[in-house]
């Protein structure tokens, strides 16, 4: 692998030669012209990231749609009865745990321009056929294939983030993943709503419209994403030759162009700040999950008509969605993810303690939105943390998948504590979702402090002239973002 020094120009950096290299926390950095880099870094916004939150949304939207096709009759069309609506929730995520970590790997060894079209195109086509389910035992094989399907997404369009903006740059970005999740909960009760409408049409009733339609909208974007998803900045279409070259200099010390070394995979299972964030995102994905599949179920239980639920939803998510960017871009300007986690942690257990306490509708109804203010920012910028303190990229792929693959077995526990005999109330869920943000919240405080502890000894050890090679997250200079 070439230098730094020899893979770029100074001219086409536009900077001075004797301007070039400079020693800094440990590493060789590259001066840029900062008027370059910023129009560079507006573009990546401008290209990128509408593209991958249109991505997650319908992503989203075809896996949470079956709360809105549960209210809109499914379960009685289906027969469903007892508890097997919420194995049907929960056989999900079987599938979609085994899949991640080698999938999510694979994606950086296939590229994203082609492992997201055959995902998407994928997913699609199982979401239109579960349009044609007529038992329990079909609904169960399509989510259980669906699970498949969708697996690597979430944790790869998060490692790709990574690939395209600095470690100080991430939250943001990838906030639009968790902003896509929260539009998903909005714009998938307003379409749901807008779908039932056509509840008969083609002798095929509202919920299974609400299937066929969402799929086929996945199935078109999923070939556009041939062309719309670049693989590194080197092959971005929209940038110029001399662009290309400054987007690759951006992140080469970022450790994206690292060749695959199973070495660093080993690092990220002996990581214990690995597993620590598993653990975390494990609780967070139990109560978000909840909420997001529940939700409508827990409107409805208000007293409210099957349409009237699917609007109702939609200001709880928007809030949601506010709530997340806004502490998002704070989280990169003061380079701090812990403490926003914690901050939305409280709003996440009162909502829910709220929702275990109370009878009252109207007082239910805005714990509702105390939750959903809080709910998308505690995993999502976990796995930020996570994606800003691995490194190389290797090692940040398997962590991101071993994160998503820990958290997504909440998903299994979700599906299983709205037990239909407590209805309206949901006691056990209520109960189960606060203690997995208690649980979360405590889980913070020790991930801070153990990161503090690393950066502490890493200071000990600049200070008596120790040095490394200066490669990947355990190395001397590198400092984690508490």
């Amino acid at each position: 692998m070439h230098s730094l020094k020899e893979t770029i120009e100074p001219v086409a950096l536009g900077i001075a030669q004797e301007q070039y290299a400079a020693r800094e926390g440990g590493h060789d950095h590259i001066y840029i012209d900062p008027v370059k880099e910023k129009k560079i870094v507006r573009k990546l916004d401008m290209y990128i990231v509408p593209v991958f939150m249109i991505t997650y949304l319908f992503s989203f939207l075809d896996r949470s749609n079956l709360g809105n096709a549960k209210v809109a009759g499914m379960e009685t069309d289906l027969g469903l009865v007892k508890h097997q609506f919420n194995v049907v929730t929960s056989i999900f995520y079987v599938t979609y745990v085994v899949f991640e970590v080698p999938l999510t790997i694979l994606f950086k060894v296939v590229g994203p321009s082609k492992m997201v079209p055959v995902i998407m195109i994928s997913w699609s086509l199982v979401t239109c056929f579960t349009g044609f389910c007529q038992s329990y035992g079909g609904l169960l094989a399509c989510r259980l294939i669906l699970g498949a399907c969708e697996s690597a997404l979430f944790p790869s369009l998060n490692l790709y983030v990574s690939m395209f903006w600095k470690r100080e740059e991430i939250a943001r970005r990838a906030s639009g993943i968790g902003i896509s999740l929260s539009l998903a909960g909005a714009f998938g009760g307003l379409f749901a709503w807008a779908i039932l409408q056509m509840d008969g049409t083609g002798g095929y009733a509202g919920w299974r419209w609400l299937f066929f339609i969402e799929g086929a909208i996945s199935f078109c974007l999923g070939i556009a994403a041939y062309w719309l998803f670049p693989d590194s900045p080197e092959t971005a279409y929209f940038l110029t030759p001399e662009e290309r070259e400054i987007a690759r200099a951006r992140l080469e010390m970022h450790g994206n162009y690292e060749p695959l070394d199973y070495a660093h995979v080993k690092a990220a299972f002996k990581d214990p700040v690995c597993w620590l964030s598993g653990w975390i995102q494990f609780n967070a994905d139990i109560y978000n999950y909840s909420i997001s599949t529940f939700l409508p179920t827990i409107i409805k239980g208000l007293g409210y008509t099957s349409l009237q639920v699917q609007y109702m939803t939609i200001p709880c998510y928007l809030l949601g969605t506010i709530a997340y960017f806004t502490c998002a871009t704070l989280s990169d300007k003061t380079k701090r993810r812990g403490p926003f986690m914690l901050f939305a942690g409280i709003f996440i257990m009162t909502g829910y303690a709220v929702l275990l306490g109370s009878h009252k509708p109207h007082v239910r109804y805005f714990a509702c939105f105390l939750v959903l203010f809080g709910a998308p920012i505690v995993p999502g910028l976990n796995l930020t943390w996570l994606n800003t303190n691995m490194a190389p990229h290797y090692k940040r792929a398997t962590a991101i998948g071993i994160n998503q693959t820990i958290g997504n077995s909440g998903g299994v526990i979700a599906g299983q504590i709205f037990l239909t005999g407590e209805s309206p109330y949901y006691k056990t869920g209520m109960a189960v979702s606060l203690t997995a943000v208690g649980l979360t919240w405590c889980s913070t405080w020790v991930m801070m402090w153990i990161l503090r502890k690393r950066n502490a000894e890493k200071d000990r050890k600049i200070a008596e002239g120790f040095t490394d090679d200066g490669k990947g997250d355990m190395a001397v200079h590198f400092k984690y973002q508490l």
